[in-house]
């Protein structure tokens, strides 16, 4: 199955669900592996370098514009 990624590297985006819900940042990569809020399962998803410094992954339906 191929996924498509809607956002790409640099683009300012808000998590919209999960432990960051409402936190917003910008897209460094888009990569399929563990994520924050999922840790037991591999899925498409974001590197996001967050407002506040740190970076986290998330699923790829966590994040909007």
């Amino acid at each position: 199955m191929g996924h498509y990624y809607r956002f790409k590297r640099g683009d300012r985006v808000v998590i919209v669900s999960g432990q960051r819900s409402g936190v917003l940042g910008v897209v460094d990569s888009a990569v399929f592996q563990r994520t924050t809020d999922h840790p037991d399962e591999y899925a498409p998803g974001y590197h996001i370098v967050l407002d506040s410094g740190p970076v986290v992954t998330v699923r790829w339906d966590e994040v909007a514009l």
